[in-house]
């Protein structure tokens, strides 16, 4: 295993500390599979890897300086504590004999009930009409009826005939129809030449259509070319990105792969069914579409019931239902209005969101903006949840029809149901305040300016032609975009004027008002995205306060970057025991990352979580303490459950492997590392993480390679140039070392770890005063650290 440079030569044998595979999945890349959550199962929607181009190598690896704590997709692989601290990577040869963890002998209890019993309690849509027949008639007009469906000739005809040339890329696809009349796509498939595709499914109506091919071994992809009925022409999903076959994010690729990325929020209650020995997919739904059970869930006992009520008394009550209470009501709707990870792989309507998902929240990524803006195509949950409204008792019913899913008013008036004055609505716990919207907003009553929406739900397209409304009810702050570039809805609007012209008209109209409340956390979690030290002790402070649950999850992983130093440590662990099941299962992962490590404290900690009342949670502390969690305990079994639905996804396989390493079961996996790289070889850190699992095998000249490429695909990257440092010293190379040492300097000159190893290979090089230069680099960015102190010692 790599070993960090301090550990031989002249400066006495120190040991450096290693906080652990940090933050790999920091951003999402479109073309690449990586980034998609902060955890196994995180979901990537077939959406996701479409509109804002991307580069093509994964996600950013975590440093010293960036939300270590707050995305931990690859979390820890190999550490431990030795010398008083802990270590920095393992010795290659350990002191005892590896002896993989005993795993189940016996299958273990299924964690979702059987598909066919399950599939039996459905009716479908089409039984609800009788008895309810204005909702359904609503229904059928929504996009949920129309999210997925087969061809329609009357719908869909218009885009294929007569024929339509398309450009886009490097090539021109066309959309026609077959001598039979059948709907086709000529464009570039896997082997990178022309073919003509049937069309299976339409999924989407309204403001886009895309379609549906079919795939071997029981696939479905969605084409990259979709269809615009407004202005009636064909575009691509990806702009002007020309994906390639063979990319992760092609249409061809995993990552455009409905089973995986489109089916479970397209239909009704959906079984992906994947099977990893043959890589196939046996894809079931109750209902194809968003049918009235995708909400009300399961209702074939309510219209057996139905059909039975003239034999009963007209006052008697369905036992079979069960009515959603108002947070049900919005949970159900953020089980797919949410970028969220997969649990369970099994949508059921009414039951906590949290029991089925982890929730992808503001943390030290670029996923979303500090202040809780969306940034990548993050969709409406999360950010509600950070919003006043949702803190008010506003929830999803009292501004959208549920069986339309359009607003229930347009315009200002919306708004004005509550901030009008008078007794909150139903179900609304806090007053609004009055707001007459000319006075408020400084605009005129006919100016866009003067909407609500206009600067309070700012509108961010996705795949180039879908408007949609961010849902924070963010304040616009032009000091926030001239700080830290946080867009604001002036300037969205006024695209004529500076950042400047925008701060001073804000001032102007609303004085000291704009130094509130939001500002400052803001500012804070800005700077604990950037790695500010000043702001660690501002997080701990921060969750000593009562704020939102979601806010409260956003500082635990922010504070995750410091997880290690005594205070920070102390108030992540604190967070375990807090009320919102949000808010413990971040603080599992951000301060569960020392317990991989060996800190007993930490494990002690983290083991009452295994029972933790919330499925989500206990996931989390099982995945923590994967190196000895019990696979036949109900968090072992919900845990490997969880890795096993994502297995179809290269991040999936990454998973697998640490799980596998963890146990010490090595050969099993590298297999699935490498299988990572073999699905999305344009991903820098799937190369890096099977670099270190080499390493870790002894085989030194092939992580060597892999973090060659891993450097290669993101060469801006320090942490892949850090750890090839490591891998050149591993393989006896100093110079090389040093090179790259100087190259992860030049691009992260705050990463004090690789000053410091620089500063050893100088001295071990005989370049004493480049060394000691180096070593009060490291000093200068940690000052209180012993083994910096200890080797400037060394080097005077």
């Amino acid at each position: 295993m790599f070993r960090d440079l301090s550990e031989v030569g002249e400066t006495g044998g120190l040991m450096w500390w290693w906080g652990g595979f940090e933050c790999l999945g920091k951003r999402l890349w479109k073309k690449t599979s990586l980034g998609s959550g902060h955890f196994p199962g995180a979901r990537t929607c077939c959406a996701e890897s479409m509109g804002q181009a991307r580069k093509r190598h994964g996600a950013e690896a975590g440093t010293t300086r960036g939300g270590g704590g707050g995305i931990w997709i690859i979390a820890v692989l190999v550490a431990a504590v030795v010398a008083g601290g802990v270590g920095w990577w393992l010795s290659r040869k350990p002191e005892a004999p590896v002896v993989p963890v005993a795993e189940a002998k016996a299958a273990p209890a299924p964690v979702i009930p059987p598909e066919d019993k399950v599939h039996a309690g459905y009716a479908g849509s089409a039984s609800c009409k009788d008895c309810h027949q204005a909702a359904h008639e609503k229904w059928m007009t929504s996009n949920h009826h129309f999210a997925e469906r087969m061809p329609d000739a009357k719908l869909d005809g218009p885009a294929f005939d007569p024929a339509h040339p398309i450009s886009h890329g490097r090539q021109t696809s066309e959309a026609k129809l077959d001598e039979k009349g059948l709907m086709q796509l000529i464009t570039q498939g896997l082997d990178k030449s022309k073919q003509s595709f049937p069309v299976r499914r339409v999924i989407g109506h309204d403001p886009l259509r895309q379609f549906l091919i079919e795939g071997p071994g029981g696939r479905m992809q969605a084409a990259e070319l979709a269809w615009d009925p407004h202005k009636s022409e064909w575009f691509d999903v990806y702009g002007t990105e020309d994906r390639q076959p063979g990319e992760w994010g092609h249409w061809t690729g995993r990552g455009m792969n409905w089973n995986a990325q489109c089916a479970n929020c397209h239909n009704t209650r959906l079984r992906k069914n994947y099977e990893p020995e043959t890589d196939s997919y046996h894809t079931r739904m109750a209902e194809m579409s968003v049918g009235c059970e995708s909400c009300h869930g399961p209702m074939k006992a309510h219209v057996d019931w139905q059909a039975t009520k003239t034999t009963q008394a007209a006052e008697a009550k369905d036992p079979t239902l069960k009515p959603f209470s108002r947070d049900q009501m919005l949970e159900t709707c953020g089980a797919c209005h949410a970028r969220r990870g997969e649990v369970t792989g099994d949508l059921v309507p009414g039951e906590s969101f949290y029991d089925h998902f982890n929730l992808t929240v503001p943390d030290g990524s670029d996923l979303f903006y500090a202040d809780g803006q969306v940034h990548e195509e993050d969709y409406e949950f999360t950010a509600f949840l950070g919003s006043k409204m949702h803190a008010a008792g506003v929830r999803c019913v009292d501004c959208h029809d549920p069986h339309t899913g359009k607003r229930v008013l347009e315009g200002n008036a919306l708004c004005m149901q509550c901030h009008a004055g008078g007794a909150p609505r139903p179900g609304v716990t806090k007053p609004a305040p009055v707001i007459d919207p000319v006075a408020h907003s400084h605009h005129g009553e006919a100016s866009a300016g003067n909407l609500c929406t206009s600067c309070h739900m700012p509108v961010t397209d996705y795949m180039q032609r879908h408007p949609r409304h961010d849902h924070g009810y963010t304040i616009p702050d032009p000091l926030m975009t001239k700080e830290y570039g946080i867009p604001n809805a002036c300037s969205r609007c006024h695209t004529d004027k500076d950042v400047k012209w925008a701060m001073e008209a804000t001032e102007k109209w609303y004085g000291g008002k704009m130094n509130r409340p939001t500002r400052a956390r803001t500012d804070l979690f800005s700077r604990a995205k950037l790695g500010d030290p000043a702001s660690r002790q501002q997080l701990i402070d921060f969750l000593k306060q009562p704020n939102e649950p979601l806010w409260q999850t956003s500082a635990v992983h922010l504070l995750g970057t410091w997880a290690g130093e005594p205070a920070a440590t102390a108030s992540l662990l604190a967070q375990l025991k807090h009320p919102s099941p949000l808010v413990r299962e971040a603080a599992a992962r951000s301060g569960g990352v020392l317990a991989l490590e060996g800190d007993e404290a930490t494990r002690a900690a983290l083991k009452p979580l295994l029972e933790d009342p919330v499925r989500s949670v206990r996931v989390a502390a099982a995945w923590m303490l994967r190196d000895t969690v019990d696979p036949e305990s109900r968090a072992g079994t919900e845990l490997l459950h969880m890795l096993r639905i994502g297995a179809d996804q290269p991040i999936g396989q990454m998973q697998l492997g640490q799980y596998e390493f963890a146990r010490k079961n090595a050969a099993v996996a590298l297999g699935h590392f490498r299988k990572a790289v073999e699905w999305d070889p344009n991903s820098a850190p799937f190369h890096h993480d099977l670099a270190v699992a080499l390493s870790a095998s002894g085989d030194a000249t092939g992580a060597i390679r892999e973090l060659q490429q891993a450097v290669k695909l993101a060469p801006e990257m320090a942490e892949y140039h850090y750890k090839l440092a490591l891998a050149w010293n591993e393989a006896g190379s100093l110079q090389n070392a040093i090179a790259s040492l100087e190259e992860t300097v030049k691009r992260d000159p705050g990463m004090g770890r690789a000053w410091y190893n620089l500063a050893a290979a100088y001295a071990q090089s005989g370049r004493k005063q480049q060394a000691m230069e180096a070593a009060q680099r490291a000093a200068a960015i940690n000052p209180q650290d012993p083994r910096v102190i200890q080797l400037l010692r060394s080097l005077r």
